[in-house]
């Protein structure tokens, strides 16, 4: 986003020529000021870092105490509203309120005057102003009202403004469309792979496979003792739990290190064992990944890991995609134990969990397709992806257009 170049066939004014410009007051700190509440109170999370043509709806509502004797400001219905001070300034969220709401200090107002310009015209022109350019020290943004009444706003008749704003409202309209489209076609994608695995777990009995406990057909958290023999100096990998990608299922952005630096204290896994987080939220979230490619085939990371290791009747795949099934996390988030955020999948848990064991041929033929459709699914999330920064971009190329005159 850019501040627009202004059409020189329309005349401009200053922002304080055409609107009130003002800024909300501290907000309440006593809870007796929010009990039998009534009126709408605004706070910049209220915008969500989002434009809001209509905001109605408020986290907050104070009491008439509160106005009273607090002396709240008020922002009339129509009035539109920022963030002026702190990182919000730079997420470019605006909003047009859509009821008279007192308003925290945090915000600038902009009332309109109607005989003038158009609200609608306003929020527009504000949505395309980059307030970054007013702001002096980017490490402690903050906006003068005195800067922002200075703001230069092109300003065509009434009927013109009123022209532009409905062709910009139409074609956001037809975005607005393509997104939702977009996003159901997201959600489409991100349903592939558990719908195929409920459909291949419902064969299990149907088909007469064995089903075993995980801890009899794999090892658990095997020993770091495995490694006693290896030297300090050998390189292996290193993965922290934000190394965990959960969307592509792998590891990125691994490290290096020596063995000697990682001997104690962190998981060790090798190539073909799979990483399962047991913490929350990293568990609900998918990070659970099979680990290979590693720096001379072994690894070491967080203790948030439980590591598996198959033997030679169940693949490390087949146990990857069963404890990455979501009915699979579902059931392991019933069973964590310890304290609010910071709750664990017990050991004793992951290893009675029972596991369906089809014929290693069939695993094989499964897991196949699954890896097949789980990198289908993939590729159509970062195209949805992708889709959604053109669209803003797009957004941003008709605002840019339209208040140069184009």
């Amino acid at each position: 986003m850019i501040n627009p170049q202004i059409s020189m066939l329309w005349p401009t004014k200053k922002l304080e020529e055409v609107a009130t410009v003002f800024s909300g007051s501290t907000a309440p700190q006593d809870e007796a000021y929010f009990n039998n509440s009534e009126f709408p109170f605004v706070r910049v999370s209220d915008l969500n870092g989002e434009r809001n043509s209509n905001l109605c709806n408020t986290r907050d509502m104070v009491n008439r105490k509160a106005v009273q004797e607090l002396r709240l400001v008020k922002a009339r219905k129509g009035s539109i509203i920022f963030p002026k001070s702190g990182a919000a300034i730079l997420n470019n969220s605006r909003a047009i309120l859509g009821v008279d709401a007192y308003v925290v200090s945090h915000l600038a107002v902009i009332e309109a005057d109607d005989e003038q310009v158009l609200k609608e015209w306003l929020y527009q022109f504000l949505c395309n102003y980059d307030m970054g350019e007013l702001v002096a020290d980017p490490a402690y943004p903050s906006l003068k009202l005195s800067a922002v009444k200075e703001i230069e706003i092109p300003l065509p008749p009434i009927k013109e403004q009123r022209r532009v704003v409905e062709k910009i409202e139409k074609l956001f309209a037809k975005i607005d469309e393509i997104a939702a489209l977009r996003q159901s076609a997201l959600e489409d994608s991100a349903a592939l792979l558990p719908s195929a695995l409920h459909h291949i777990y419902a064969r299990a009995e149907k088909e007469g496979w064995e089903e075993k406990p995980l801890s009899e057909v794999a090892i658990i958290n095997p020993p770091k003792s495995e490694t006693k023999h290896l030297p300090d100096t050998m390189e292996v990998s290193f993965v922290p739990m934000a190394a965990v990608n959960e969307q592509s299922q792998s590891i990125e952005d691994g490290q290096i290190r020596k063995l000697g630096q990682v001997r104690k204290g962190y998981t060790y896994f090798m190539d073909g064992d799979v990483l399962f987080a047991k913490i929350t939220p990293s568990m609900e979230n998918g990070k659970i990944i099979l680990a290979d490619n590693l720096k001379n085939g072994i690894g070491f990371g967080t203790t948030e890991f439980h590591v598996i290791r198959p033997t030679k009747r169940i693949l490390s795949k087949w146990i990857k995609h069963y404890l990455w099934n979501p009915s699979f996390r579902d059931e392991a988030e019933q069973h964590m134990t310890g304290t609010a955020g910071q709750q664990r999948v017990p050991v004793e848990y992951l290893g009675k969990s029972i596991i369906p064991l089809p014929p290693i041929a069939e695993q094989k033929k499964i897991v196949a397709y699954l890896d097949s459709l789980s990198a289908k699914a993939h590729q159509l999330q970062e195209v949805q992806e992708n889709t959604a920064e053109d669209l803003a971009a797009l957004r941003q190329s008709i605002l840019h257009r339209a208040f140069k005159g184009a």
